[in-house]
């Protein structure tokens, strides 16, 4: 008999305690805001940097715009808030309000992406490129976000830009050393702005013979293509099973 009143006590102490948890204020945490930059690549991939050759575009004549994402952690909000973006002012050579401008800086109400626009001119840049690097910066409504996403850098110039990773991926073993004068050909003759994913070999395999049967056609009824520097244009057979054939 004890024990059933031991027992009975015990439960009602119990139901006491949670009535009273139940009746207490306890928040809900919640992570600060925070902001981290992307730029979308080719397909689900991302890369670090966008380098854009104004001669590659022969539509676009004095301006064009270049995009990168702003990406938030945390919760949406229900207002428009204000994205920090800094210029990390001893790795750019680009000048806001004469190379670019950001038409916008702000993460719409409600959203968790925010396509962040930067309008880029060409003149004045003949011949020569400039270097934006940006980076987080913390504003009133975000804080920084992931050190890895934290950069992101913008190349671009009135001149054929090599691409960062040229001599460190497909794109030296599918068409050789880079020269400017070569890059042009190549672009033009597969009707391109810029090269596919160097991971993507068929693509690289297809455009090199494009580019081959073009030079082919180019040095018959012309003297050999050559570069800038001088040297005769080559571009060796590229096979997409094993490499430069």
């Amino acid at each position: 008999m004890k024990a059933i009143v031991k027992a009975c006590s015990l439960v009602l102490s119990l139901g006491f305690l949670l009535s009273a948890c139940s009746e207490m204020d306890i928040p809900g945490y919640e992570n600060d805001p925070r902001m981290f930059f992307q730029i979308p690549g080719i397909g689900n991939t991302l890369r670090d940097s966008i380098i854009y050759s104004f001669p590659a575009h022969p539509t676009i004549t004095e301006a064009d715009t270049l995009w990168f994402d702003a990406c938030i952690m945390g919760n949406a909000a229900p207002v428009d808030r204000e994205i920090g973006i800094k210029i990390n002012t001893e790795k750019t050579t680009a000048v806001e309000g004469v190379n670019f401008k950001f038409p916008s800086k702000i993460m719409p109400a409600n959203a968790f992406k925010a396509r962040i626009p930067i309008v880029i001119y060409r003149s004045g840049l003949k011949d020569k490129s400039v270097r934006l690097q940006i980076e987080v910066q913390e504003s009133k409504d975000f804080k920084i976000g992931y050190n890895r996403y934290n950069s992101a850098v913008f190349i671009w110039g009135d001149k054929y830009l090599k691409p960062d990773i040229w001599d460190i991926s497909e794109y030296v073993k599918a068409f050789g050393t880079f020269s400017e004068k070569k890059y042009a050909f190549i672009l033009e003759s597969c009707k391109l702005t810029e090269l596919p994913d160097p991971n993507d070999k068929p693509a690289l395999q297809y455009y090199n013979a494009l580019v081959r049967n073009a030079l082919i056609e180019y040095n018959a009824s012309h003297p050999a293509l050559t570069d800038e520097n001088g040297a005769v244009i080559i571009i060796n057979q590229y096979s997409a099973a094993g490499g430069v054939g």
